[in-house]
């Protein structure tokens, strides 16, 4: 009698394991449009056995039914880790991508305003003057071109600088989720450990969450997971500690120098940086991960100048190592150096044509520039002693001839101050060459501090392209129209090809366009692997609504099945309680 009741239970427990199971599947069911959910899956295993007889060859048992082990999430780690290297990836050259694309507007190269129509006009202003140099509408018409030269150059400029600083916020904003992000993996790594200490309950649901923010957090830095036995998940970032078991490291953004205007993220314990600025990101060291790197490597932690792209030497090759770590990998740095290396190049160009200069030896040994022109208490064989040709031209009219006013001019620095110097025993008050100094940026003709001289707007007519008696100086626009035939730069201390004005802007815009077009092409490379590893890991976590309604009709079939083993052994019951009571 006792082992025909303990069939009661085989019964029950079929039914209550069955239950469990039409929970889950329903469960699954329900959330068949939810993102980020897992498909879950119940583990029945067989309940004790009770040993009936000792036998010379073994144990005769009886199984009491089975019993419901588990509701288990269908995910690989191994799809898990390849997805979010992936999305990573996917993220950081698709920012690098779109920060250029959006660069590239600046230059007008998509619109019908390119830039290099503002160079080619001065050059149009040129042809005109070399007809009639003498002609106050060519010259005035020379004024003008010039003058929408510097001004577009300085707006160009000015965004480029704008938008450099505009990836601040988007650097902070990104920031703040990393830290949003693991605050919610620390909480729930608490919710699920206390639910499942007892390894009587599982939390799928809030893991399903958490892996929802360890993917969107997989995006923006790199990260790696490590699941502990009670069920939370340690979280590196940069192969630093993230999220531990109790605590939340966090990153916070500080200036990258005194007086910066830029920001870079930081671990908020130790201050020490989140990114080593020493290593380039690249698919070989696999450090091209997450859009806040991309962020990074597009703005760059410098507003840069001419100065930073340094001239290629034998002697000294740390410029050119500085160059490459500093400058070159950081897309927006590198053509903001770049540009501003032509337009430095095309302005001192023109201003030296206008302006000559010639370098003489004091007879104290100092040696000065000074503008090459005639000056009084000299006559000329003591100025051609000095090295002076007088190559310099005046302006035109009465009242204008005198030499020295240059087209662009820097800040509130003039191109001259006049000095008194000796040279082989004569004395002269002469105009010496204020020179650039890099260390000094009110002195450099650099962009953001150059401007089109007011003076040759109100009267164009000081123009120097005249001679002393009133003539056309012909030379002086012949020289300005070579400069632009003369190669007078290369694009980078990495190329070998000197470039002239026009091919400079050219290989600069070819440069930047190759890099976009890199950048996008292995974007939709990593978007491609990303979508291919989506779908592996969907076939595995995502939830089949014919596979669920299979799993429904089953475990109900089973469910009904325990129902009527129940009624067949409580009918039997009934009859031997009957029969033994009759």
């Amino acid at each position: 009698m006792a082992g025909t009741m303990a069939r009661m239970y085989i019964g029950t427990s079929g039914l209550q394991s069955n239950q469990y199971a039409l929970n889950t599947t329903s469960h699954n069911l329900a959330n068949l449009k939810t993102d980020g959910y897992s498909r879950q899956q119940v583990l029945l295993t067989d309940a004790i056995y009770q040993k009936v007889q000792v036998s010379a060859v073994g144990n005769n048992q009886s199984g009491t039914g089975t019993r419901y082990k588990a509701s288990r999430q269908l995910r690989d780690e191994l799809l898990d880790r390849q997805y979010r290297m992936e999305n990573g990836r996917n993220a950081y050259y698709t920012t690098m991508y779109n920060n250029i694309y959006e660069v590239q507007d600046y230059f007008g190269e998509m619109e019908g305003s390119k830039f290099q129509d503002y160079m080619a006009d001065i050059w149009t202003a040129l042809e005109e003057c070399a007809k009639d140099t003498n002609n106050v509408v060519n010259r005035s018409t020379l004024v003008a071109y010039a003058g929408n030269f510097i001004s577009k150059a300085e707006e160009i400029y000015a965004s480029l600088v704008t938008y450099q600083e505009n990836l601040n916020t988007e650097i902070q904003n990104q920031v703040d989720k990393i830290n949003d992000y693991a605050q919610k993996i620390f909480d729930l790594n608490k919710e699920i450990a206390k639910i499942e200490c007892a390894n009587v309950e599982k939390a799928n649901d809030m893991k399903d969450q958490r892996n929802i923010y360890l993917d969107e957090l997989s995006a923006i830095i790199d990260i790696d997971i490590h699941e502990n036995a009670d069920h939370s998940v340690d979280v590196y970032a940069e192969n630093r500690s993230l999220v531990s078991r109790g605590y939340v490291f966090e990153i916070q953004t500080v200036l990258v120098s005194e007086g910066s205007r830029f920001i870079k993220p930081v671990w908020k314990d130790d201050q020490s940086d989140v990114f080593d600025t020493n290593k380039i990101p690249t698919g070989v060291n696999k450090l091209d991960v997450g859009s806040l790197k991309g962020l990074m490597m597009s703005r760059g932690y410098v507003i840069p100048d001419y100065t930073d792209i340094p001239v290629v030497t034998t002697s000294d090759p740390e410029p050119v190592d500085i160059y490459n770590r500093d400058i070159e990998p950081y897309s927006l740095v590198n053509i903001m150096a770049q540009f501003d290396r032509l337009i430095h190049g095309m302005v001192t160009g023109i201003n030296d044509v206008l302006c000559p200069n010639v370098t003489v030896t004091a007879d104290d040994g100092t040696v000065y520039k000074v503008l090459d022109t005639k000056y009084e208490g000299l006559d000329d064989a003591d100025a051609f002693a000095m090295g002076l040709t007088y190559s310099a031209g005046v302006g035109m009219g009465d009242g204008n001839q005198y030499a020295g006013t240059e087209l662009f001019i820097r800040g509130t620095i003039d191109r001259y101050r006049e000095e008194t110097i000796t040279v082989n025993g004569k004395t002269a008050t002469v105009k010496v060459y204020n020179e650039e100094n890099e260390d000094d940026y009110k002195t450099m003709y650099s962009l953001g501090n150059l401007r089109l001289n007011a003076e040759l707007v109100k009267n164009p007519s000081l123009m120097p392209m005249s001679t002393e008696d009133g003539g056309e100086y012909q030379a002086v626009v012949e020289r300005l129209l070579n400069l632009w035939n003369e190669k007078f730069t290369k694009l980078s201390p990495n190329t070998l090809v000197d470039e002239t004005y026009e091919s400079y802007y050219a290989a600069m815009i070819d440069d930047f366009s190759n890099k976009a077009y890199t950048y996008d092409s292995i974007a939709q490379s990593a978007a491609q692997a990303l979508n291919e590893h989506y779908n592996a890991r969907q076939q595995q976590l995502g939830v089949s609504s014919e596979e669920e309604l299979v799993n429904l009709i089953k475990f109900q079939q089973a469910y009904n099945a325990s129902s009527r083993y129940i009624t067949v052994v409580s009918e039997m019951i009934e009859h031997i309680i009957d029969r033994l009571g009759s």
